[in-house]
Formats: structure tokens, C-alpha cells, sequence
């Protein structure tokens, strides 16, 4: 969502990313492809306590940019 590079390497050396739903699954979501975005841990937490609208809509739009490419 911020369009920046993972925060740090997880212990395996790899980026580190949370995985997101966009709809949330406790909330009726899809468990799928199309509704999931890897997000930065800041990233993925104001997702969870903000949940703004405009962001909702950029997740989708990248989900589906991703998909398309």
C-alpha cells in the first residue's frame, strides 16, 4: 500500500510482508487470491485500525493489477 520495499529480512533472509485479506474473512471475505495483498507491518495494522475507504480501493486496484501482469 505504501509502495515501499518489505521493512527488514525475516531470519531466512527473506523480505518481510503480512498477508491481508481485503474483505475481511471474519466478515463474510473470500479466502482468495483476488482478496489478498502482502502489506508492510505499519501498512497492514492501519488497515486494521483505520480501514479508511480510499484505501480499501487501492488494495483492490493493485490485487487486480497483480493478477492481470
Amino acid at each position: 500500500m505504501c509502495d515501499q520495499l518489505a521493512p527488514f529480512l525475516n531470519k531466512q533472509g527473506e523480505p518481510y510482508l503480512e498477508t491481508h485479506h481485503i474483505f475481511w474473512l471474519a466478515r463474510g471475505g473470500e479466502d482468495s487470491i483476488l482478496n489478498t495483498v502482502a502489506l508492510c507491518p505499519n501498512c497492514h495494522k492501519k488497515m486494521h485500525v483505520l480501514e479508511l475507504p480510499t484505501d480499501v480501493s487501492k488494495l483492490m486496484v493493485k490485487a487486480r493489477q497483480e493478477i492481470i501482469s
